[in-house]
């Protein structure tokens, strides 16, 4: 996992070439503009979905996983909390190919705050539970890039 604030981003190019494609764009303003759904940057390779949100509470709701893209959190308005699995999973359901995802449960997790001018990267299989309520906020509007591995 990559946690920092978007002034930082440019310091993570060079990692994956999908991700610097991601990066280029953010950093060249992209972020602007985009509409509510789904905006192709580079085909399958990379793409950015943008939505709005109420964010739940974290009990008892899976983690998520990802085998062929990582996910690139920014939150464009509002904050939420993201946990990261640690420790042992237990499958709650396997792996969907068209939706890209894994679900599991877990016992141990760090937590982190999303909010404007802040970022998360979650590698693939890396387990993580977005979208739980940050104190103060009802809704979020965020930025999820899909970067290909």
């Amino acid at each position: 996992m990559l946690y920092d604030t978007l002034e930082n981003l440019n310091q993570y190019t060079g990692l994956f070439e999908h991700l610097d494609t991601a990066i280029a764009f953010i950093e060249g303003g992209g972020l602007d503009d985009l509409p509510e759904g789904r905006t192709d940057i580079d085909g399958d390779a990379v793409y950015v979905l943008v939505s709005q949100a109420q964010p739940t509470p974290g009990e008892g709701r899976p983690f998520e996983t990802h085998t062929r893209y990582m996910d690139l959190h920014i939150d464009l308005e509002g904050a939420e909390l993201c946990e990261v699995a640690l420790g042992d999973l237990q499958e709650e359901a396997p792996y969907q190919e068209q939706a890209d995802a894994a679900l599991w449960q877990g016992d141990t997790s760090a937590a982190l705050v999303l909010g404007e001018g802040r970022f998360a990267v979650f590698m693939v299989e890396e387990a993580h539970k977005p979208l739980i309520r940050a104190q103060g906020f009802d809704t979020v509007k965020k930025a999820v890039f899909k970067i290909a591995y």
